[in-house]
Formats: C-alpha cells, structure tokens, sequence
C-alpha cells in the first residue's frame, strides 16, 4: 500500500484570526495592502505604486522579452509586434489570458505615450489624487468629468470639473 508520508506529520496552516476589511473603491476604503505607505521588499518604507492597464502591459511585455533574451540568447524584433507578445506566453494560460485582456483593453500603445501619460497623471495637477484614482483615469477613456466622477465617485470633492476636464482632454491627445 503506498501512502505519501510528506505531508503526514507535517503543521497544518491555522486559520488566519484577522477580521475582514469591507472594501469598497467609491470611498477609497482598500485593504492594506493598498495603504498609501508600504514596506518594499528592501524593507524600506515606499508610497503606493499603481500601474494602468497601459504600464502593466509594458511591463510584462518588457520583462517577456528580457526573459526570452537572457534564456535563448537571441535579439528580438523590435517591431512591437502583438504577435511577438503572445508567442512569448503560449506555454502558460494565465499569462496568455492577461496578455489578450491587456492587449484588448489597455488604452495606451507605444512605450513614448504611455511615458507621457504618466509624466501628465502625476504631475501636479493630480497631486491630491490617490494613486488608484490616477490609475483609473488612465485606464477609462472619459469624454467629460461628469463621467469621470460618475465612474470614479471618489474624485468628488478633490479636483475640479474644470481641471479634470483639462486633465481629460489631455489624456485624449494620446489616443
């Protein structure tokens, strides 16, 4: 009779005493892992680090492409060819998924305008914005504040219908 003794006398994880947090977005109530101030791997204190749609999909196409290098040794196109993207995950599912949701719904294309959507959403006119209201902004493609507000109810009060429409507008160029 085979029986596996690896996990036989081995502690089993207890429950986690901890309460749950209610989350809700609209006012900004995350858990703590979303804490304006966080404690990086290095240990030292960090603000909050946020990326849009836009950045997350450069990110994992860059870190792909790094990886694939470094394993086979090889220079790749730097065409920014979608197809690229997805031959560099087909062996994972998860990953493939992520890269065709980030292909499809992320905003911004090019590594030039995605720079320059960051440098405008944290500049000073978001300044008393949350790093998830900038994220936000930069996934949504608003026409106007009125829809920015309604589909970001946590931006009431912070920032002006003229100034986000600015910010909107802004944004918009990049498209």
């Amino acid at each position: 009779m085979n029986i596996s003794t690896s996990s036989r006398y081995s502690q089993r994880r207890k429950p986690n005493n901890t309460t749950n947090i209610e989350e809700d977005a609209t006012t900004l109530k995350f858990g703590p892992e979303f804490d304006l101030k966080q404690i990086g791997n290095d240990g030292n204190e960090a603000m909050l680090m946020t990326l849009n749609l836009s950045e997350a999909r450069l990110l994992i196409k860059e870190t792909l492409r790094h990886r694939n290098v470094n394993k086979r040794n090889v220079e790749i196109d730097e065409n920014n060819n979608e197809d690229d993207e997805m031959y560099y995950s087909r062996d994972n599912d998860v990953l493939r998924k992520t890269q065709e949701y980030l292909a499809m719904f992320a905003r911004f294309r090019t590594d030039s305008t995605v720079d320059s959507v960051e440098h405008l959403l944290k500049g000073s006119a978001t300044s008393s914005l949350h790093p998830f209201e900038i994220a936000q902004l930069g996934n949504l493609a608003c026409d106007d504040s009125e829809e920015a507000k309604t589909l970001v109810p946590s931006l009431n009060g912070k920032i002006s219908d003229s100034e986000l429409q600015v910010l909107l507008d802004q944004l918009r160029r990049f498209d």
